[in-house]
This record gives C-alpha cells, structure tokens and sequence, in this order.
C-alpha cells in the first residue's frame, strides 16, 4: 500500500477513532517520569488514569492482606488502562519502561504481587508487553498512522516482516507520526503544501509561513516518515523548512523543547568545568587540548567561548573536529563548491577577505541546507535540529559528540547514556 493509499485510509477512518486516540496528549517517555511519582500514583503516572472500578477493587482489605489477585476480569481491566496510559508516553515502550511500570504497579498494590516469579512482577512484566502489542493491533484498525506505519501491508515487499523496518519514536520524539488535525485529509494538507510553495516567493511573509508550516506538519511527518526521502526531495517540496527559525518551529514541534536557547544555555552552565577538564588533561591529548585553548584570544567573546569548548569537548570524547567541521580561507569558490558536493554531513565556514563575517552553514548529502548561521556553536545546534526535523542519523564516526549535544545540552532521552558521555557527565556534575 502506497503512502496516497494509507493516508486515504487514515481520513476515511478517523470519524471513528476515539477522540483521546487521535488528540492524545504528548508526553515524555516513561524512563523520564520520577520514579516517585510514579510509585505514588500522581497525576504524571499512569495509575492516575485507573478507573474508579480498578480503585474500588484494588482498595482494603486486599491492599492489606497482600493476597494474590486472581480475578481475570480485574487482571483484563488494569491492562487495558495500563496500555492506554502507556500509549500516551511511548506507542513502542521498551523493556525497561515496561519494567518500571509493573515494579511500581506491584510497589502502589501489594495484592498483585506474583509470589512465584522473578522479583514479583515479572508476569506482569510480560502481560504488559503483549498487551500492548494487542493494543497497537486494535489501534490499526483505526488508522493511527504512528502504529500503521508498521503494518505489513505498508511495508514494501523487501521489508514485509513484523520486526523489519520497524519505525517508532526514538531520541524522546513526542510528536514522531501525528495524524492529520481534525476535518483534514490528504487532499486539503496538499493544497496548504501547494499554498505553501508561493507563499515562499514571497518577501515579509513569514508570520503566514509559520501559520502554513505549523498547519502542515503532520502532512510532511508522514512523507519523511514512511517515504524517508531524500534530503534533495525534501527541499524541493519545502523549502520553507530550510531556514534557521523553521527548524527551531519544526524540533519544538517534535520535542516540546526549544532548540537553541536550550542547547546555548545548557553549554554556558557547563563551560566552567568543562574548560577545568580540558586544562587538567595530560598526555597526547592534553596537548591537543592546550593547542586549540591556546589559538583562542584572551579577551574572546561569547560565541569564541562556546566555539572552543565544543572543538575541545570533540577531542576529549575521542573524535576528530575535520570529521563536522570544513573550513574555507579564501578559498576559490569552484573549488569549495565542489569539495562540499562530496560531503555526507558537514559544517563548513568560509572566510572571505572582502567580508569580515564568515559564512557559516550546514551541508548534507552534497548539498547546502542551512546558510548565514554567524558561527559554529549555533550551527551545531541547528545540525541536531534538522536531524530532528528530517529523519537524519547521526554520523557513526561522531556519535559521542552529538550524543553530549543531544542528551548533555538538550537533555533529551538523557537516562541512556554511553560509559564515555556518563562518565562526562558524573565529572560535570560532581
């Protein structure tokens, strides 16, 4: 089934799919929810949403007589609200956050402790798994395009088994496939794409822009989502993403979080420690540390800090700066053009004697995506945004570097981290 076909499918379906289902709320995943509230049933936890039958049931004297709850009926009732509530954080939980939501099911009530099996939950660990597994089934007979998108019959014929291809939220994406928003269908997000287009040609036009790209978003989720396009293809049908506050608008969209002044904020708070740790490193490295610390002028602005500290921080983490950054000096034009038409991924900066600001931006599979970003830092931040915004996977070579970026700076999905960027962490925490 073609992309066209399941999108018609979507909109022909939504008159009955729940309301809950098709506006749920976003949420972050489970990993991030306090324990204790979770424990304690707040209003951030998932046994917030047990109904009242659930609670009636679950109450004295079997909460304090710790005897096994046998009652299928009542067994069949929690996992149903438990699926949906977890739903709402992650339509693909992980085993750890299946995990922690049955050790505190067990922790809040006693009764359904399982006395036979591994730490007291581990039955129910399992139930959880396979409900929601159920649950997503269900949800596909509605058309809910983040659980659609794995069906079989969406898949190409290469790709058509279960575990195949499987697309789901990662890198704490709260809005990863949103459906269309209520009374739109393919047709009418076409005609706004359409709209769109000329609305670019347009000078002064970028409140109406924002209006239109904030209104398609769902329409260019499913596109990049379960075409995976090229990055060619996606400038081409919009060119309205390709510019700085665009892709600010589109990450807030997908993670709740502002882009760059969280990530500058988070890299000024551990600048202190940061440049400490740079300067107390010996051996081979230390000296390549105290070459680029050196090349800094004394009295350097903000933005000379915070270029430092990340070209530090890269060679710290064990990887090499040539591998983001390719910088230019008066370089003939041709030959920059066609030194960048070869580049996967890279930052460039070209300086000019007939300017005094370089020319900063962003280039990615040969060809240029983001321009006239003033300096390194901020094109950094810009880089993780449009990893966001079009589905790009970090270069395997530089995966410490933008998992600091990601998890350190953005603090997003920051419960999983490597030993190398844990251990930076601890340091700059302690």
């Amino acid at each position: 089934m073609n992309l066209s076909h399941m999108q018609s499918q979507v909109h022909h379906m939504q008159n009955h799919l729940p309301e809950r289902l098709l506006h749920r709320t976003p949420l972050f995943c489970l990993s991030e929810v306090p324990q204790n509230d979770i424990s304690h049933g707040q209003s951030s936890s998932p046994f917030h949403y047990l109904n009242m039958k659930l609670r009636y049931t679950l109450k004295e004297p079997l909460k304090t007589t710790r005897t096994l709850l046998t009652c299928s009926k009542v067994k069949a009732d929690i996992l149903e609200k438990l699926a949906e509530t977890i739903y709402a954080y992650a339509a693909y939980p992980s085993s750890a956050q299946i995990s922690l939501v049955a050790e505190a099911l067990v922790n809040k009530y006693p009764c359904l402790k399982e006395p036979g099996s591994f730490a007291g939950y581990y039955g129910w660990q399992q139930s959880i798994k396979y409900k929601m597994a159920n649950y997503r089934t269900k949800l596909r007979g509605y058309g809910v395009p983040e659980v659609m998108c794995n069906a079989l019959k969406c898949k190409s014929p290469a790709d058509q088994k279960p575990a195949k291809s499987v697309k789901k939220t990662r890198k704490a994406k709260v809005n990863y496939l949103p459906p269309y928003p209520g009374g739109e269908d393919e047709k009418s997000q076409e005609q706004e794409r359409l709209q769109l287009l000329t609305e670019v040609r347009k000078r002064d036009n970028n409140t109406l822009i924002k209006e239109r790209m904030a209104k398609t978003f769902a329409r260019r989720r499913n596109e990049i989502v379960n075409l995976s396009p090229s990055i060619e293809d996606i400038k081409a049908r919009w060119p309205a993403l390709f510019e700085a506050s665009q892709i600010q608008d589109e990450f807030h969209r997908i993670t709740t979080v502002n882009l760059e002044s969280k990530f500058m904020s988070k890299l000024d708070e551990y600048t202190p420690k940061l440049l400490s740790l740079f300067q107390s490193k010996g051996g081979t490295m230390g000296l390549r540390l105290h070459a680029i610390l050196l090349k800094a002028p004394s009295n350097r602005s903000i933005h000379v800090t915070r270029d430092v500290v990340i070209r530090c921080l890269m060679v710290y983490l064990g990887e090499s700066t040539d591998q983001l950054l390719k910088e230019y000096d008066d370089a003939d034009e041709d030959v920059v053009s066609q030194d960048l038409a070869v580049q996967k991924m890279k930052i460039y900066n070209m300086k000019t004697s007939t300017s005094e600001d370089p020319d900063v931006g962003i280039v990615v599979d040969g060809i240029k995506v983001l321009s006239a970003l003033s300096n390194m830092p901020r094109a950094c931040s810009m880089l993780v945004g449009l990893a966001y915004a079009v589905n790009l996977a970090y270069p395997k070579e530089l995966r410490y570097t933008f998992e600091a970026f990601q998890k350190l700076f953005l603090e997003l999905d920051s419960s999983k981290l490597s030993p190398k960027v844990n251990s930076l962490k601890n340091k700059l925490l302690a």
